[in-house]
């Protein structure tokens, strides 16, 4: 081998601007470039011998096997497409980190597709299809039309934290329904009658349905429904929107925030802009129990979404349909939990 590499390397030099390719690592090595190809697949039929020459002549010149290229033969581009909101990847970076970990786990890479909001029409996802994807996890809704689009390419879709009543196409999802019903009834317990909530953007049905849980409870206890604050979900527009709403006269016991990022702006207003006291004068709860709510700066009572769990069964749920492509779509809610801090005082 170390003759053949010799002579292989005192003869050609390569450009420094080209990369080697299979072709290069087969005259080195002396051997067909089929056989590269089949070292660097973990199955192959190749002696020991012959791969560890490979695989020593591919690393003294720099070589690793393209990834598109043996996507065309084996059918599979060990590669998933993500599509994230803008929200999501600023405020909730752990989803991405916990999926593309996940992913990992089962020899696939990721892609990412951020997109500017829920329902937004982009032509990212138009283009999106045109990668070789072996599936796309969204965690955006998304319209029928583009679905069908990837599902038309043979690309399973799966939806992350969204609801969907397509045919064939997969959801993971947290309860957000039930999860703010059971914050509005222990803060209901806790005393508290006179509520005030902000949501995200109209559009945002995980924010609708939120709202929507926790107003249901209120009149199932015979409780006047909370007024609704719309919000872009951001912290400024969570303390600017409910300092405007204070100073024009509302005075809630009680500010349940769609999301935690709304729930920090509103304990911040009250601090700094109205001279409020939480809980003692206003009680604030919010959703997601991102890292942050639990920094004694907010210590903030909140709904707790599993994203671990969530993760974990979206993933288990690509690598089946890639098994079973025909099977039936599976709709996997996971429960959230209670999280009981000083914001607002309620039994965990």
């Amino acid at each position: 081998m170390s003759n053949t590499l010799d002579k292989y390397m005192s003869s050609k030099v390569l450009p420094l601007n080209r990369r080697a390719t299979s072709y290069d690592v087969a005259l080195a090595a002396g051997v067909s470039q089929s056989t590269v190809s089949r070292c660097f697949q973990p199955d192959s039929n190749i002696s020991k011998e012959t791969r560890a020459r490979v695989i020593s002549v591919a690393k003294t010149l720099g070589y690793t096997p393209n990834a598109i290229a043996r996507s065309l033969i084996t059918r599979r581009s060990q590669t998933v497409g993500v599509v994230i909101t803008d929200y999501t990847l600023r405020n909730t970076p752990n989803v991405l980190y916990l999926l593309s970990e996940a992913l990992g786990n089962v020899q696939q890479r990721l892609i990412l597709f951020a997109i500017e909001s829920d329902e937004s029409e982009n032509a990212i996802l138009d283009s999106a299809v045109e990668y070789p994807l072996d599936g796309l996890i969204s965690c955006a809704n998304m319209r029928p039309k583009h679905v069908n689009r990837f599902l038309e390419h043979h690309i399973p879709v799966l939806f992350f934290n969204r609801r969907t009543t397509m045919k064939n196409v997969d959801s993971i999802l947290t309860d957000q329904v039930r999860g703010s019903g059971e914050m509005a009834t222990a803060l209901i317990k806790g005393g508290y009658q006179k509520f005030l909530c902000l949501s995200g953007p109209t559009n945002a049905t995980v924010s609708r349905e939120r709202i929507r849980g926790f107003n249901q409870k209120l009149r199932l206890a015979g409780l006047p429904t909370a007024e609704v604050i719309v919000t872009d979900f951001s912290y400024s527009q969570g303390r600017s929107m409910f300092t405007q709403a204070l100073r024009q006269g509302l005075r809630p016991e009680c500010v349940f925030c769609a999301n935690d990022q709304l729930a920090f702006g509103v304990i911040d207003a009250c601090r700094y802009d109205l001279g409020l006291n939480v809980p003692e004068d206003i009680a604030v709860a919010g959703f997601d129990d991102i890292p942050e709510s639990d920094r004694p700066s907010y210590s903030l009572t909140t709904v707790r979404q599993m994203t671990d769990e969530m993760v974990r069964q979206t993933v288990n749920r690509f690598v089946q349909r890639l098994a079973n492509p025909s099977s039936a779509a599976q709709h996997i809610v996971i429960p959230s939990k209670l999280v009981a801090r000083s914001s607002a005082p309620i039994e965990g």
